[in-house]
């Protein structure tokens, strides 16, 4: 699924009538379980990003290339929109924005 189709589909899941429940991913194989059982959506937490990645707890030590390449790597393992914490935004608001 490209990325215009992801966009609809996740879109047309929070304009819907009822309550969305992302499931919490992680990895791309978690993303791909929840896909797989049915959920809509996933979500991606900075905090759990730094935990899977660094093996560390969340101490803005994640980098934006390393949180970027972590969302790379789930996007392409299935086809379910990807909700994403980007915590503090990456430095100010103009990291925020990008």
């Amino acid at each position: 699924m490209n990325l215009t189709d992801r966009r609809k589909r996740f879109r047309a899941v929070l304009n819907g009538d009822k309550c969305v429940k992302p499931a919490s991913v992680f990895d791309p194989i978690s993303a791909r379980i929840a896909a797989d059982i049915g959920y809509e959506i996933g979500m991606l937490a900075g905090s759990t990003a730094s935990l899977t990645v660094l093996g560390a707890p969340d101490l803005i030590v994640l980098t934006l290339s390393e949180f970027a390449d972590q969302i790379r790597r789930i996007s392409r393992a299935c086809d379910i929109p990807l909700m994403v914490d980007a915590d503090h935004g990456y430095g100010n608001a103009l990291n925020v924005r990008r």
